[in-house]
């Protein structure tokens, strides 16, 4: 009886939320909910999620940026990456410069706000910190892929039918 009182306890530790928020660099407010197993974003309901962590000095981030773009654009219905700027100390007019070069058309949090977001895939993931890395979260908000490295148009579409 100890041991399944002990192991409840652990259990609602593990998946307890930490709700918090985030700005992306054009001053939105995206509300939080996330477990070591979830990660659910109120704005966003029923839909895909991408955390694209990134670098904006980072060639590979750089490179893939255009495929996710058109990612972005071909299942806006369905799915919402959000670009994490993980990787260089950028104030957000220097970012939204960055967005608009690079014809972003997804929500940017630059570093300042993405600490908690950053700890978060550390602490859950095997993620070493080297860039590019996205998680992918189905409907539900279930954590289902984590990609590692440049990833083709094609990986993605392939991920994304999994869910």
């Amino acid at each position: 009886m100890k041991k399944i009182l002990v192991l409840l306890l652990l259990s609602n530790l593990l998946l307890s939320a930490n709700e918090f928020s985030v700005k992306s660099i054009l001053g939105k407010t995206y509300h939080i909910q996330m477990t070591p197993l979830t990660l659910k974003i109120k704005e966003f309901p029923n839909t895909v999620i991408i955390l694209d962590f990134f670098g904006a000095n980072c060639p590979p981030c750089v490179a893939e940026m255009p495929s996710l773009v058109k990612f972005q654009k071909n299942f806006a219905k369905n799915v919402r990456i959000i670009g994490i700027q993980s990787a260089s100390k950028r104030n957000n007019k220097k970012m939204i410069d960055f967005a608009k070069k690079h014809h972003l058309n997804y929500p940017i949090i630059n570093l300042s706000f993405a600490k908690e977001l950053i700890a978060y895939a550390q602490e859950n993931t095997h993620w070493n910190g080297a860039l590019p890395f996205k998680l992918m979260y189905d409907f539900e908000g279930g954590l289902s892929y984590e990609l590692y490295g440049m990833v083709k148009e094609e990986k993605l579409l392939e991920a994304l039918h999994d869910l």
